[in-house]
This record gives structure tokens, C-alpha cells and sequence, in this order.
């Protein structure tokens, strides 16, 4: 379990919503945690206690019903800044799923420094390897034909942090059943995208097609906060047969969730395998403000 004070547990757990996932599955949301307390025995002993609200179809909104294209075909952007100074990469698994001698040698060769973070996912029977990867937006959305860079250096780390990418991705085949989450953020949404399984000829043609998903993603960012439905997550998925990324789901910051596939939060039986991402410690993944303000600099 997490080696943390109940009292801070409480804390953070009403600080910072905490979705309920099915199997610590990141495309597979059935909840949140509504409130916990934290109380005290007559004999000292302290115990977090929680609610939990799972999602019903009647409350969920759908892309079509606010008339908003979550597939709206958006180039990435045309030049890009150099990356801000003191950037990282974030590594943060389970380690009692993901052996430290695999991750030792993914992080060889990184452009820029691995900060590893230890998960906690607390399953009784692990059904997948959860990796994630926290980059900074400008990594995710650049492409190799972008060569409007501020310098030769800076493009240089651009196309460094592509090729590691896509050397992990490679690696993925080492393991028995991996889920691997680009973890960043844009204009203050957490963004997501998952490449699942061990084919390394899918997980390559989505690392293609990535840039082109992450600008989609500012757009629709942009769009929903123009709405006034400002997203707090947004996550999407590879489908291999149409070759396209697509937007999952997204949680918005009132927690109402925006979905176009309801099986995705249906419960016809409470699963017994659901879980918080807790993690050892603070996640502190590379953030910069959003892209419009970096390029308009």
C-alpha cells in the first residue's frame, strides 16, 4: 500500500479528483471518489473512509448532442518553440508489475533526465502493465517535418525524445501485457494516449499518427472550453483497423464525463477490481502553458 499519513491521504484524495478505474485501466473510467474522511478508533488506530459515485448512462453527455466533431481532422502546428530548460522525462509504473532491469534499459540513451515515479496499484491479479510516460505537450504534438525550430539544438531534442519514444515502443514487446499512457498536459487538461498490447507494427503507425492526434486534442480542448465545458482529462485511443486515433473519453471539470461509447462506463455488476492510481509520492509531470501561447511567442 501507499506508506502515507491517513491524514494527508484524506487530504489529497479530496484535493485532487480521483477517478475510479476498472482493473488501474486509465480508458476504462467508472467513477470518482466523491468525499473521504478520515476517523480515529477508541484505541488510536486511524482508517480513511470514502464514497464512491459510480457513472449512470442518463448523466453522461455525448460529442454528437453538443453538436462537437471529436474527430475534426486538425494539422500539427506549422514551427514550434525551443523546449524550456530543465525539462525531464516522468517513468512511473508499479514495480511489483514492471522489473527495474527493463526499465534501467529504456532509460538508456534518453535525451533528457528520467524521473522514475513508483505506482501503486494494489491488485490482487494484475492484468496488465501500466508504463506511463510523462512528456511535455510540445514533444507529443512535433513532428519531423516541423523545421521551424528557434535553434539546431533544440530540434535536435525534439527529434531525440521522438526516437526514444519510438524505441520504447519497440520494447513494449518484452512485456506480457502492456498499456503504455503518454501522460502530458495542454491549457490545463491532462491528456492521454494509450498504446496497448505487444504489436510494435501498430504501435509504430500510431507514433506516426500521433502528432496529428495531439493537435486534435489542443483543438478540442479549445473548442469545449469555448463551450464552457472546460475538460479536466482527456483520453484517447488507437483503433488499428481504421488507423486513427480517437478521443475516448473526457472528464470535464464539473466531473460530468463526455463519451460517444456508454459500454465504456456501463456497470451491469460492480467490478470487484477497481482502483485510484495511487502513487508514491508526487506524479510532477513536465507541464508548459498551452501551445497557442507558446508558438504566438
Amino acid at each position: 500500500m501507499v506508506p502515507v499519513d491517513p491524514v494527508a491521504l484524506a487530504r489529497k484524495i479530496n484535493d485532487s479528483p480521483h477517478i475510479l478505474l476498472h482493473g488501474h485501466d486509465p480508458g476504462r473510467p467508472k467513477g470518482q471518489v466523491l468525499e473521504a474522511a478520515l476517523f480515529e478508533t477508541a484505541s488510536g488506530e486511524q482508517f480513511v473512509a470514502a464514497i464512491l459515485g459510480y457513472y449512470a448512462e442518463g448523466d453522461v453527455l455525448d460529442f454528437s448532442k453538443l453538436d462537437v466533431d471529436p474527430a475534426e481532422s486538425v494539422p500539427p502546428p506549422a514551427r514550434l518553440p525551443v523546449l524550456p530548460e530543465g525539462g525531464w522525462i516522468q517513468v512511473a509504473t508499479d514495480p511489483r508489475e514492471v522489473d527495474t532491469a527493463w526499465l534501467a534499459s529504456i532509460s538508456q540513451d534518453a535525451p533528457l533526465p528520467i524521473r522514475q515515479t513508483d505506482l501503486s496499484h494494489n491488485a490482487a491479479d494484475a492484468t496488465h502493465e501500466l508504463i506511463r510516460i510523462g512528456l511535455i505537450y510540445l514533444a507529443v504534438v512535433w513532428a519531423p517535418f516541423i523545421t521551424s525550430i528557434a535553434s539546431e539544438a533544440g530540434k535536435d531534442t525534439y527529434a531525440g525524445i521522438h526516437k526514444w519514444v519510438r524505441k520504447l515502443l519497440g520494447r513494449l514487446s518484452d512485456r506480457d501485457n502492456p498499456v503504455l499512457d503518454i501522460h502530458t498536459h495542454q491549457d490545463g487538461c491532462q491528456v492521454s494516449f494509450l498504446f496497448r498490447g505487444k504489436d510494435v507494427k501498430v504501435h509504430y503507425a500510431a507514433h506516426d499518427l500521433l502528432p496529428a492526434a495531439a493537435a486534435q486534442a489542443a483543438a478540442l480542448i479549445a473548442k469545449l472550453k469555448h463551450r464552457g465545458l472546460p475538460p479536466r482529462q482527456l483520453v484517447y485511443e488507437f483503433n488499428s483497423g481504421a488507423s486513427i486515433w480517437y478521443p475516448s473519453y473526457v472528464v470535464l471539470h464539473d466531473n460530468r464525463i463526455i463519451t460517444d461509447n456508454t459500454a465504456l462506463i456501463a456497470i451491469e455488476q460492480l467490478p470487484t477490481s477497481l482502483s485510484l492510481g495511487l502513487s508514491r509520492g508526487d506524479v510532477l509531470t513536465p507541464v508548459v502553458r498551452s501551445i497557442a501561447e507558446e508558438t504566438e511567442e
